[in-house]
């Protein structure tokens, strides 16, 4: 009877003590599972991926790769991979349609500008601040030169141009005798507009003010059929990068949109790098494709950009910021900037920087959704754009509700 009593009492104190030790478990598991929540929660909330809403709805914008109208091949990186380092440090989240207005006089219309505008700026400035890499692709050398130009003068500065046939080793090898003699632009003085592939151009109806310009441009494959009530019918020049030029899928040999017009293509090449080594090693080589498109066009007005110009480009971009910039070119825009500077009185940039329309689209012809096309990755996008605000002459109704910036050229700018 004594034995059986004990054995009783042996296995209440056995399963009590398994209670006790399921409890601890429960407790220390608890803990642990707040401090991964926590710590979760912490890292979601400092990602940088853009939020746009959709109705009643958020639809995440992705924080990945940056696919500036070109396809990607496993080869080709480090060119064309970029990183988005921003994408793990910050987040920005609110619904843009909220700041969209009309009556640019009133005071509600007048507060929702400023608000956007702050910001889209304060998104630029840490997207600038949080991106550098250390990048050694390009071999970028740079050392700051103090000076108090205007960005407008700097950027005239750096003399972005096409090769001429003159400039060696152009002016006795093959290539050169492919070179236009006429200039990429003929005008002087010209109304002109820049036409940014921005997604936020959709809904736009700004087809009918970009034709009335008097030099239209447009980049890589950006197409107007089908788009024309917002980006237009007219295109007078397209800067295209080395591989809209070397790629099939680009069609440049046979698409319609690469008629009829001036094409400028650019390839970086490498920093400081001479025209001889850089026709030996370009970024893509663009080089055989600019003389099939010739040969099968005579008379055609299809340059090359001068890869030193570019980088000089980038040195303005970089003279003018605080903190260091992405050591990799500028983007197509920006070099096409640079491009029309002698030609133009005016040049009004469309959708460069985003307006209240900004539905997170990488381009109105194409269903991508992903901020880097917005506010930078790879290229000094952010850099770029606040570059260009600097030199805008435009109203903030402007800028910010109807998408134009403009960058007046007189003849000196007090250059």
């Amino acid at each position: 009877m004594l034995h059986s009593l004990m054995s009783r009492n042996y296995w209440n104190n056995f399963l009590l003590l398994l209670t006790f030790l399921f409890a601890l478990a429960a407790s220390v598991w608890h803990v642990v599972g707040i401090y991964h929540t926590e710590t979760d929660t912490h890292r979601y909330d400092k990602r940088s991926v853009f939020y746009v809403k959709y109705n009643s709805s958020e639809r995440q914008l992705k924080a990945g790769v940056e696919k500036p109208s070109i396809t990607t091949n496993e080869q080709d990186a480090p060119r064309t991979r970029p990183h988005f380092s921003t994408s793990k440090k910050a987040n920005v989240a609110f619904d843009p349609t909220k700041f969209i207005c009309t009556e640019s006089n009133t005071t509600d219309c007048v507060n929702k500008t400023q608000i956007f505008k702050a910001k889209v700026i304060s998104e630029f400035r840490r997207v600038l601040k949080e991106s550098f890499e250390e990048n050694h692709y390009y071999n970028v050398r740079y050392e700051r030169i103090k000076g108090d130009e205007t960005e407008v003068c700097r950027l005239r500065r750096a003399s972005v141009r096409t090769i001429s046939w003159r400039d060696p080793p152009f002016d006795w090898n093959e290539l050169g005798s492919y070179i236009p003699v006429q200039p990429l632009f003929s005008q002087k003085n010209a109304s002109c507009a820049v036409i940014a592939s921005a997604g936020s151009l959709k809904g736009s109806r700004l087809g009918n003010f970009i034709d009335q310009h008097d030099i239209v441009m447009r980049f890589n494959h950006a197409p107007t059929k089908k788009f024309e009530t917002d980006v237009g019918t007219k295109t007078t020049v397209r800067v295209v990068n080395s591989q809209v030029v070397t790629k099939p899928e680009f069609k440049l040999l046979t698409a319609k949109l690469f008629r009829n017009i001036s094409i400028a293509a650019w390839d970086p090449g490498k920093f400081d790098q001479s025209l001889k080594d850089w026709i030996k090693e370009p970024d893509f080589n663009l080089f055989d494709n600019f003389k099939k498109y010739h040969d099968k066009y005579p008379g055609a007005n299809f340059h090359l950009v001068d890869p030193r110009s570019i980088w000089r480009a980038w040195t303005a971009l970089q003279d003018k910021m605080d903190v260091k910039i992405m050591r990799n070119p500028p983007t197509s825009g920006f070099i096409g900037l640079g491009l029309l500077m002698p030609a133009c009185r005016f040049v009004d940039m469309i959708e460069y920087i985003p307006s209240s329309r900004m539905n997170g689209l990488c381009h109105y012809y194409d269903t991508e959704i992903n901020s880097v096309c917005t506010f930078g990755s790879w290229h000094p996008l952010a850099a770029e754009k606040l570059y260009v605000l600097r030199m805008n002459s435009a109203s903030d109704f402007s800028t910010f509700q109807r998408g134009i910036v403009r960058i007046k050229l007189t003849d000196d700018n007090g250059c």
